[in-house]
């Protein structure tokens, strides 16, 4: 199916290019051009060579030249495969299968020899040249003192030595340039430095000597600590914060005890130098982080951050060692002065140690974990006023989250994850689904074992529609209606801006400044991908058309359609036809009956299992029987099930079953009625006339009441409501969210809910009542008949009032009397042995005690409830208390 949809499109636009028609232009010509193109793509001959076919027999080949003694062939051949996979395209094994074709007996007239014609001859360079070709040429072979070594001892003048000068000038100009590279070529050597001032170096020396001078002792014999002057303290502090060795600190940053600074007393410098051993642990954990390998593009990158953020810090310790190195003015050595310069630049990157230790303790970590620290120190940073902190841990975060954001930018735009990546959220499918269920089960959140969602916390909020962007695009696919367009849509800079880093703080809080720029930078993908499939679902497939198909269908808004189609039904049920549930009579009724709609043949209507059990005469007595069996289908395109989900069409089934419900129990009343006594010369005033007819009248009344509240105050206000809520949804998950809503608030609101099952239960009794009231009259009518019958002389009269008996007849069908005249109506009928009396007075008090529970229950429900529906049961509960008054 997707890939006809992709092939059609391609088509149409192939046929608008080359013929310049379009479907808008000229339908017609454009229509043909389209289908006589798909004809012949669709059958051509021409099938793909299978290249396991190919590989097959290249690997024969080999296999065969080794059984021949030719591993010679055998081995070149396998070479030659193995390099040419590498560069392998789609038109390699055509190429291959053609060669197979043109062999001619391999084994036999291969030749090694042959591979040499192969090889692109190498050009004649001539022979190389050579000084000594050079020299004889030139005559210089026999000029013995051209390489003598110039004498300028003895009674040579300057004249003559600038004249000899000159000529090894001269000649130096024909020597090689190999020769005066070796010659300019500096050699370790001159990079020696030759000093004469032994006084610098000695005092260079002598203010070393405290690295290894042994403390001395004082009269008690207790030993003293080394002094040191403040410059050397200066050295060592910033030595140790580049993470340099040094002498004062150790490698894990802790002070020696064995000096101490002059001038300064011991608490003092011990403070000192604890402040900057706390400095140096904290570093210490940046640059152990930096130099541990990353293997997951989402810690590498962090990595790689605060490599650049240690960098920089090294280069501003650098700075304050040129200070007192390259001194430009007058300096002042003071420890406290370095300390205090340190601090700014130190604050940032303790809270990034923070972040990095916290990741380390954590227990299984997660790649993204790192982003949520980021996050949360970026807004307590804010909170707590630290501008410099937020902008630093900030600028961070949006760096590292830009290589998170490459899977969302994937998955947004053009529908696809990236293989093997675990640290995205949203998961695939490990096969290949139904297109009905892609927007359901191909694509899901991942969630971890706990039922967590495996996202960033600052990104759930953000999660579905994420995926419902992605899985749109997706959709589009399938459908052959996703255009990619060549030039990206500029997209929304997701970084840090003078929109929340400015140098008067900042007001907004940092979770509110990130949904904002994240809100625009999804809607630049959401709305393009949302927009078109909502236009593709209630254009090219109809969605609203479908909606009021289902609403004629399952919530029977046509009342002649649906009882055109019920009462074929009923009286099946009622004739006691065992076949009543034929599939096939059934979906022909249904399709008859609901012609005048799109789609007609798209019912079909069939019985479950439990409806074959079931016997038709306890059928025709209950309406829990054989009509809950029935389900009614109407066949819905696959983009159209992704709205309507499985779960809304079985409650539409629901609603379908209790409307058929009740118009079964309208059918008992009105399809049948008594001919009139008076036919039969008689007439019957007894009481128990009286209490049928009104007992009649309350059912009639209850199901005109429940009919009445159904179609205007629970169907017909929400799919008003339906429709509306979808032109404005904002996207497919929103319809789908809307529909699903309809549909549970419809099973609510009709009291088919699990919350009112009792009330239920307590409405189909009523209708089953309904059914038993009419029953009892017809036995009454029966055993009136009988009586007659006896106290007739005359076989005549007899006769005739056989033929104008009291019985149930369809409306508009009395001339013809005798289609149950052939039925067994003892087994049509119930409570044969009591009295009609008794029959009635049961009736009764069950109406009332069921009325009444319904009444109370929905009030009770209504009140204890916090259902939307609950002022729907109220209000139906207070049309139902009529009946009520009434009989007080």
């Amino acid at each position: 199916m997707a890939h006809a949809a992709t092939l059609g499109a391609l088509t149409e636009e192939l046929v608008e290019v080359i013929t310049s028609t379009s479907s808008q232009s000229d339908p017609g010509r454009f229509n043909l051009l389209k289908e006589s193109s798909l004809r012949r793509l669709r059958h051509h001959n021409f099938l793909r060579t299978n290249q396991f076919e190919v590989e097959e027999k290249l690997n024969g080949f080999e296999e065969h030249f080794g059984v021949a003694n030719r591993d010679g062939l055998a081995d070149a051949l396998r070479e030659r495969l193995d390099a040419l996979a590498p560069i392998s395209n789609k038109f390699t094994p055509e190429i291959l299968h053609l060669l197979l074709q043109l062999e001619d007996q391999p084994i036999r007239k291969s030749k090694l020899t042959d591979l040499e014609l192969l090889k692109e001859p190498t050009e004649s360079l001539g022979p190389p040249l050579k000084w000594e070709d050079i020299a004889k040429e030139e005559g210089w072979d026999k000029d013995r003192d051209l390489w003598k070594t110039v004498n300028f001892e003895g009674g040579s003048s300057e004249d003559e030595y600038a004249e000899s000068a000159s000529d090894i000038s001269s000649e130096a100009d024909h020597t090689s340039i190999s020769t005066v590279e070796a010659r300019y070529r500096k050699t370790p050597a001159d990079f020696l430095i030759v000093s004469q001032d032994e006084n610098g170096l000695n005092q260079v020396r002598n203010t070393q000597l405290w690295r290894n001078a042994a403390p001395s002792k004082d009269a008690a014999g207790r030993s003293l600590k080394v002094t040191i002057s403040e410059f050397h303290v200066v050295r060592e502090a910033l030595f140790m914060l580049n993470g340099l060795e040094n002498t004062l600190f150790d490698a894990q940053g802790v002070p020696s005890r064995h000096y101490q600074m002059q001038h300064s007393s011991w608490e003092a410098y011990k403070a000192l130098l604890g402040s900057f051993s706390e400095a140096s642990r904290q570093l210490s954990v940046l640059r152990k982080f930096a130099k541990l390998p990353q293997n997951v593009p989402l810690l590498q990158v962090f990595r790689e951050a605060v490599e650049r953020r240690l960098q920089s810090f090294d280069g501003e310790i650098s700075n304050l060692q040129a200070r007192y190195v390259d001194i430009q003015q007058d300096v002042v050595v003071s420890l406290v002065r370095v300390l205090d310069d340190v601090k700014p630049h130190l604050q940032p990157l303790v809270c990034l140690s923070d972040i990095i230790q916290q990741l380390q303790q954590s227990k299984y970590p997660r790649p993204f974990h790192y982003l949520e620290l980021l996050f949360e120190a970026a807004e307590v940073a804010q909170l707590e006023g630290s501008d410099v902190v937020y902008e630093f841990v900030a600028t961070i975060f949006f760096e590292c989250f830009q290589v998170y954001l490459r899977s969302i930018r994937l998955w947004m735009g053009a529908g696809e994850l990236i293989d093997g990546d675990k640290t995205f959220f949203i998961s695939s499918a490990s096969s290949q689904v139904p297109m009905s269920q892609v927007w359901t089960d191909q694509f899901t959140l991942r969630k971890t074992t706990d039922g967590t969602l495996h996202a960033p916390r600052f990104l759930q909020p953000a999660a579905s529609k994420i995926l419902t962007t992605g899985k749109s695009v997706v959709v589009l696919k399938l459908l052959g209606k996703y255009q990619s367009s060549g030039t990206q849509t500029p997209e929304p800079p997701m970084q840090i801006n003078e929109d929340f880093i400015s140098e008067y703080g900042v007001f907004a809080p940092f979770s509110e400044v990130f949904n904002g720029i994240f809100e625009k930078w999804m809607e630049s993908k959401h709305h393009a991908a949302s927009a078109t499939l909502q236009r593709t679902l209630f254009e090219s497939c109809s969605l609203l058309s479908v909606l009021d198909a289902l609403k004629h269908v399952y919530l029977m808004s046509d009342g002649s359609r649906s009882d055109m189609f019920a009462s074929a039904i009923f009286n099946n049920i009622d004739l006691l036809n065992s076949n009543w549930h034929d599939r096939f009579n059934l979906t022909a009724l249904a399709q008859e009956a609901f012609s005048g709609l799109t789609d007609a043949h798209r019912i079909a209507v069939s019985v479950s299992a439990d409806g074959f059990k079931d016997d038709v005469n306890d059928i025709r007595r209950s309406v829990r029987r054989g009509l809950p069996s029935l389900r009614i289908i109407y066949r819905l395109s696959w983009p159209i099930r992704i709205v309507l989900s499985d779960e809304s069409l079985t409650q539409y089934q629901a609603a379908f079953t209790f409307l058929l419900q009740l118009r079964r129990a309208s059918h008992v009343l009105h399809k049948y009625r008594l001919v009139s006594d008076n036919v039969a010369g008689t007439e019957n005033n007894s009481p128990d006339q009286a209490t049928y007819y009104r007992l009649r009248l309350k059912f009639l009344w209850f199901c005109n009441t429940l009919h009445s509240y159904l179609s205007t105050l629970v169907l017909g206000p929400l799919t008003a409501q339906l429709q509306m809520n979808l032109r404005q949804a904002e996207d497919v998950a929103a319809m789908i969210t809307s529909h699903s809503t309809f549909s549970k608030q419809m099973i609510g609101e009709m009291c088919l809910g699990s919350k009112l099952d009792p009330i239920r239960q307590c409405i189909l009794d009523i209708f089953d009542l309904a059914i038993k009231l009419q029953d009892a009259r017809q036995l009454e009518s029966e055993r009136e008949q009988e009586e007659v019958q006896e106290l007739s002389r005359l076989s005549v009269m007899s006769s005739s009032m056989r033929h104008n008996s009291r019985r149930y007849v369809k409306s508009g069908e009395e001339e013809d009397e005798t289609f149950l005249s052939e039925q067994d109506k003892s087994s049509m009928l119930q409570d044969k042995e009591k009295t009609f009396a008794e029959v009635l007075n049961e009736i009764q008090i069950d109406y009332d005690r069921n009325l009444k529970f319904i009444t109370s229950g929905l009030k009770g429900v209504a009140r204890a409830s916090g259902d939307t529906a609950a002022g729907k049961w109220d209000t139906l509960a207070e049309m139902l208390e009529v009946g009520i008054k009434d009989r007080r």
